[in-house]
């Protein structure tokens, strides 16, 4: 680094890690209040339908599950693209961090072994400081979090819910309970498997825009 007025460096860079980490903490809290919301409305839901159940026809059963978890599924799709866009907006957050620290260590070298967290700004960087380490290796970068954190939970959650309308309507169109319930399990799992992987590849054009100046292989 260019010889700056370390004094004015500082500053400025401290103010700019404290609103990354008040970014962070902003979307943590957001994506978690969704996606308690979403299992609040999916809660209750499921305890109307269970008092419903006891009152009307299997048909009538039916049809109100059909109708009821298709409007859940529209709001968990809403809610997993938005903690989707949070969880990037963490993940830069958490890039920037790690890249302010790396100057810091640029700033006054013997600094360097006292930091715990990583000075890299990629995205292995940001796995290795949020505890995601060897046991998820793959070839290319991906969004963290998003089998794990709260857009994968929510990803999960909105399979279970297409499931549930896939055997409402095979029940309606008259399959045996069996092949319901076959039914429900694969377009649980296909629906769980496709959106993990579109949202896979919204993390990566997502922070593909930022670029690394730390490496992990940065001799510095």
């Amino acid at each position: 680094m260019q010889e700056v007025d370390k004094t004015s460096a500082l500053t400025i860079l401290t103010m700019e890690h404290n609103t990354l980490q008040m970014i962070r903490t902003a979307t943590i809290t957001d994506a978690t209040g969704r996606a308690g919301h979403l299992l609040t409305t999916i809660s209750a839901s499921m305890i109307a339908l269970g008092f419903v159940a006891q009152v009307v026809s299997l048909t009538v059963l039916l049809t109100l599950l059909l109708v009821v978890f298709t409007a859940l599924f529209l709001i968990g799709l809403a809610t997993l693209f938005r903690t989707v866009e949070l969880t990037i907006e963490d993940v830069q957050a958490g890039l920037g961090i790690n890249r302010i620290r790396a100057v810091y260590a640029e700033l006054e070298p013997s600094t360097r072994d006292v930091f715990v967290r990583q000075l890299h700004d990629d995205t292995l960087g940001v796995e290795a400081d949020a505890g995601q380490t060897g046991w998820r290796k793959a070839r290319r970068p991906r969004l963290i979090g998003t089998a794990l954190g709260v857009a994968g939970l929510v990803n999960l959650v909105n399979g279970l819910v297409a499931g549930v309308i896939a055997g409402a309507a095979a029940g309606l169109l008259g399959l045996a309970l069996a092949w319901s319930i076959v039914v429900s399990v694969v377009v649980a799992i296909a629906v769980f498997s496709a959106f993990g992987i579109v949202l896979g590849r919204i993390g990566r054009r997502g922070i593909a825009p930022i670029s690394t100046r730390y490496p992990r292989n940065n001799p510095n």
